[in-house]
């Protein structure tokens, strides 16, 4: 593959066949496990970082797990296309771009948890407590303020949550951009508008989002009164084609990673990730036509 550099964990190999849990079904059809990675300003110590994830694998497959480095993130999306790597991490707009360009390459099946334990994040539409709204229904009319025009969790996320929700943007009276998330609530606060829509992280021990100066169990300015799906981190997919054995496999392997070795993880992500939980296709559908709608008006605007 052009733009790769291709190492294999020998160890892997003699792992399997001195222990004979070489899977069957996984050695006649594809003969390693093989995982994607960025290359970075360092390939040597990405490939470094991989090693007790790869062992992991290799462990729990019986057979070898090697690693392909990529200069970009297009060529690993390519890499996936042409079943060159079976898995590998990606983030939301990567996944989005692989999905629209070749639905039937990948499927994703785990996500991490960030720092704190984040899963990722919701948009919501607040209102000044008190104002007597509370419903999607309240909110036709009335004057909202986004963050930014251009952005994904400003805009376009919740904007295509609505809608799947049965409310669409044309119901305002009065849309603004305020230039940021911060400004929005500012906005909201000082009552230059209804209503404002930001983001809020899922999960994990504290919000480190917008809304993170409003302490929990305070009495808060602010009431939420819609949130969309969770917006899941970026996804560790695999080769769709790869044997349902195998999937399930890799799959409770990375996923029992969290709790018996999140050291292993972190240095493998290159971020302090506390364990990873399951998602689908379906966890990205609101992020990808969201994606899908950013660029559809970039181009019409060019």
């Amino acid at each position: 593959m052009r733009q790769a550099i291709r190492r294999a964990l020998s160890a892997a190999a003699a792992v399997g066949m001195i222990s004979g849990l070489v899977s069957p079904v996984f050695a006649s059809a594809a003969g390693d496990l093989k995982i994607g990675i960025l290359g970075g300003l360092s390939v040597e110590t990405g490939f470094a970082a991989q090693t007790c994830l790869m062992q992991e694998l290799a462990d729990g497959l019986g057979v070898p797990v090697t690693v392909n480095a990529f200069a970009s993130g297009t060529a690993l999306q390519d890499a996936l296309v042409a079943g060159e790597v079976d898995l590998a991490s990606l983030s939301p707009r990567s996944y989005s771009a692989l999905w629209r360009s070749n639905a039937a390459a990948v499927q994703p099946v785990l996500a991490p948890l960030e720092r704190g334990g984040a899963k990722g994040y919701r948009a919501v539409v607040l209102a000044r407590t008190g104002a007597e709204l509370s419903t999607l229904e309240d909110m036709t009319g009335k004057e909202v303020g986004f963050a930014d025009h251009r952005s994904l969790p400003g805009y376009f996320v919740p904007s295509v949550a609505l809608a799947r929700d049965g409310f669409k943007t044309e119901g305002f009276a009065v849309v603004q951009f305020s230039g940021g998330h911060q400004a929005n609530l500012t906005a909201l606060e000082s009552g230059a508008i209804d209503l404002a829509v930001t983001w809020t992280t899922v999960g994990g021990t504290a919000d480190t989002g917008p809304l993170a100066r409003f302490k929990p169990g305070a009495a808060s300015p602010l009431s939420e009164i819609w949130r969309s799906p969770l917006v899941p981190n970026g996804p560790l997919v695999l080769r769709k084609t790869l044997p349902d054995p195998i999937k399930h496999i890799v799959t409770t392997q990375l996923a029992a990673l969290g709790a018996r070795a999140p050291d292993c993880l972190a240095t493998a992500f290159g971020r302090p990730i506390t364990g990873l939980f399951p998602v689908t296709h379906a966890d990205y559908e609101t992020f990808i036509e969201a994606d899908h709608r950013r660029l559809s008006l970039s181009v019409a605007s060019n």
